[in-house]
Formats: structure tokens, C-alpha cells, sequence
């Protein structure tokens, strides 16, 4: 099958091989306005626009007036997977990042709507600034919605990329999310985990982070001598350095 389709897309025009390519990155929807705005390298809209003619009359991808939002759409899967993977992986990157930061761009004020499909595109674009950025805003949306499959992939796709110091506080969320689905061993791990990084780094703000949601833990799963000694470390790691300063501050004698 993958082979008739390479075939039906040799017999088109350069142009309009290259508008169904880039069009496959946008995805199996798409619309036909992004094209020219986020890559001008394909020419006039007028002259995407009539590419895009002979591709509809192709049937390689029809109208798709009945989606909202979408101009376009590629008929079948696997023409929209066979143009795509026929795009070299360096090419495609680029274009997922040009994509990327022209939504960013051009729905500036609605980029709350976008959080998802900006995670998607600089993901693969390996923009590494973006891909953080927009992996943990599309985690904590999916958090807050409660929907806890989406979060707890993108928190799983975002740790590999931070330092240390940023992981604790990504893995305590993703613990959370964790926990309300029942797993409770790996939700202690990843507290303890965060536990670790936060006295290897010696941060008591993040050891008491840690230690609250280690407390937490242990409080619902019934362990409540656990919990009241993890969640009374945790207060002593956040007054702690008010202490230290206080202690360190100079005794001032009065002498009458």
C-alpha cells in the first residue's frame, strides 16, 4: 500500500509534493492557512491554494468542511504517514518548529488553547527551551483537568530534559497525579527520589516540598507515625534557615 501511495505522489508536480509534505507535518487535519504562514518558502497563497486544488481533486486531500477549524484533510492515514516519513528528520524537526513558533505567534492571546498541540510541535523540534516550557504547561493543564494519563506523559517526557534542581518539583506533581490513581510505590519512590536531589543539593525549601508530599502519602495510605515524623521534618526544613539567620545576627549588649 505504502508503495502505491509513493507512487500516486511521484506523478505530482515539485510544488505540490512539497505542499502535501509540509502540510503532513501540521497534521492529519489541517489548515490551509498555516501553510503560507508558517512556511512562505512554498510561495503565493494563490499558488498553494491551486496545489492544494489538484490535490483535493486527487482525493489525496478533500475538503473537510464538516471539522471546525479545518480546511483540509489527508484521506487516508497512511498517505498522510507515507508523505510525512518521506521528509528527512532534520527537515522535519525544523518544520515542527516552525510551526511551533508561528502558532506561538499568531494566537498569542488564545495560547492557552494551544498548550497541547505547542507541546506536540516543539517536542519533536527539539527546540530544548520550548520543548520544557510548553511540556510542563501541558502538564500541569492536563493536572488540573484531571486528566491523568495526558499529565503523567507529559511529566515523563519533560524530567529527562531539566537539571536536578528543576526535576524535584516535576517529580512531586507527577507523584501527585500518581497517587490518584493508586500507585502507591511509585508514587513513594518518586517522593523519594525528589527527597534525594533536594539533600544532595542541600535546598531545604525542596527537602520540605519532598517531605510534605512523602507525609501526605503516608497519612493516606493509614502509616500515620510516618507521616506526623515526614511532615515534622518538613517544617523543620522550612523555618530552619529563618533560625540560622536569626542565631547568626549579633548580640547587642545595652550598658546603663
Amino acid at each position: 500500500m505504502s508503495s502505491l501511495i509513493l507512487g500516486r505522489i511521484d506523478q505530482l508536480s515539485e510544488s505540490q509534493k512539497t505542499t502535501l509534505k509540509v502540510a503532513s507535518v501540521i497534521g492529519r487535519l489541517f489548515r490551509a492557512g498555516w501553510l503560507w504562514g508558517f512556511y512562505p518558502g512554498l510561495g503565493e497563497p494563490a499558488h498553494i491554494r491551486a496545489d492544494l486544488d489538484v490535490l483535493n481533486r486527487l482525493d489525496l486531500t478533500p475538503l473537510e468542511s464538516a471539522r471546525a477549524g479545518a480546511d483540509l484533510s489527508f484521506k487516508h492515514i497512511l498517505t498522510h504517514g507515507v508523505a510525512y516519513e518521506s521528509l528527512p528528520f532534520a527537515t522535519r524537526s525544523w518544520l515542527h518548529g516552525e510551526l511551533a513558533k508561528f502558532i506561538e505567534q499568531q494566537y498569542s492571546a488564545l495560547i492557552d488553547q494551544f498548550v497541547d498541540l505547542l507541546a506536540y510541535h516543539y517536542d519533536i523540534s527539539g527546540i530544548e527551551e520550548k520543548r520544557r516550557e510548553y511540556l510542563y504547561k501541558a502538564g500541569l493543564a492536563a493536572q488540573a483537568a484531571y486528566a491523568n494519563t495526558a499529565a503523567t506523559d507529559y511529566y515523563r517526557r519533560l524530567l529527562p530534559l531539566l537539571a536536578d534542581q528543576q526535576k524535584i518539583a516535576v517529580l512531586v506533581q507527577l507523584g501527585q497525579v500518581l497517587e490518584l490513581t493508586g500507585q502507591w510505590s511509585e508514587v513513594e519512590a518518586l517522593y523519594r527520589q525528589a527527597l534525594a536531589l533536594s539533600e544532595a543539593l542541600n535546598d531545604a525549601q525542596a527537602r520540605a516540598q519532598a517531605r510534605s508530599a512523602l507525609g501526605n502519602l503516608h497519612s493516606r495510605r493509614g502509616e500515620y507515625n510516618e507521616a506526623s515524623a515526614a511532615l515534622e521534618e518538613a517544617q523543620h526544613d522550612l523555618y530552619w534557615p529563618a533560625i540560622k539567620r536569626a542565631s547568626a545576627r549579633p548580640c547587642i549588649s545595652v550598658v546603663r
